[in-house]
């Protein structure tokens, strides 16, 4: 099988190429000109420049199936994660709606995201494939609008969309806090009320994403991919803090406060083109009350379900941090 596979030096993608050459494909990798190959060393895979990645397909072959994993999670305004999360989506499903290169494609598969979908209206029940979609942030929003895109071209093209719940493991960058912190022996949470949070092991993702890309019963179809139980995010915090040796104490972030360090988030973005992780669009999203999703879709029509013990990952995430000079 030969695969075409965006966003292969960011931290999902990269563990999707290493899954990919482990079942034996091809993996070919369209890469933006400067960009960063962290992740990639010593990976058997066939790197293009984005720009060229259509001349490089009719050089080199058919692929068989798209995994489009590149996505901006941090942008200025929304124009740039329309230009980033849309317009590549876009590009891609013209350019494989070609015969020239999408004759035998099997599946173009989006990884979008549960922002895509929104939190929980009430509090509490999970979001499902069909509820309405109202994302919060920006980039929830772009990420829905790539999903439209998607499924605009499923009369050319033979799409599927997953939602990745939050997800964890080596190479993450935004969780990576929580260990930083853990260190020191603190579970930082928001104040407030407990927030449930659906999450996902890279491990188990990667694999929930083949199996959505590979079944006959996904075509057109859109999944959440996610533990089928959320967690309490301040007692997630404190099951990293044990499992890096520290007892671990509840550390809350006042709100008021937050928002002011929201607030220089934006400002350090507006003004010096790099953009924090911490911005006002963040705070809104730690705001609410469950990040929760179901994934009884999945489970019936892909058989898949997230199956690494939540310590077990985290165990291998803090190991992986701490031999690679992380934490």
């Amino acid at each position: 099988m030969k695969a075409l596979l965006t966003g292969a030096t960011g931290f999902i993608g990269s563990h999707m190429a290493e899954l990919l050459l482990a079942h034996g494909w091809e993996v070919l990798c369209p890469v933006r000109i400067g960009s960063a190959l962290r992740g990639l060393e010593g990976a058997n895979v066939q790197l293009v420049a984005l720009d060229d990645f259509e001349e490089e397909v009719l050089r080199s072959g058919p692929v068989d199936y798209v995994f489009h994993v590149a996505a901006a999670t941090r942008a200025r305004n929304y124009q740039e994660y329309e230009k980033a999360n849309v317009q590549l989506t876009r590009r891609l499903l013209e350019a494989f709606a070609k015969p020239s290169l999408g004759s035998g494609l099997k599946r173009f598969t989006l990884v979008s995201s549960q922002g895509a979908a929104g939190p929980s209206r009430d509090g509490r029940t999970p979001v499902t494939e069909s509820d309405p979609p109202h994302p919060i942030s920006l980039y929830g929003r772009s990420k829905l609008e790539a999903e439209r895109v998607t499924l605009g071209f499923a009369d050319r093209v033979p799409v599927t969309v997953t939602r990745p719940s939050t997800v964890f493991g080596p190479r993450d960058t935004d969780v990576l806090g929580l260990f930083r912190a853990a260190k020191f022996g603190l579970a930082p949470r928001l104040s407030g009320p407990s927030r449930l949070v659906s999450v996902i092991y890279v491990q188990d993702l990667i694999r929930g994403i083949l199996a959505a890309a590979t079944s006959e019963n996904s075509v057109g179809q859109t999944y959440f991919l996610a533990n089928s139980e959320p967690v309490v995010w301040h007692e997630f915090a404190l099951q990293v803090c044990r499992i890096m040796g520290r007892g671990g104490m509840v550390l809350p972030l006042p709100v008021p406060i937050m928002r002011v360090v929201a607030a220089a988030g934006d400002q350090i973005s507006k003004y010096t083109g790099f953009t924090p992780l911490f911005r006002t669009e963040k705070l809104e999203e730690m705001r609410q009350i469950a990040w929760v999703c179901s994934t009884e879709k999945a489970l019936r029509d892909l058989g898949w379900r997230a199956e690494t013990a939540i310590p077990d990952a985290l165990r291998t995430t803090a190991d992986w941090c701490r031999t690679h000079g992380w934490i």
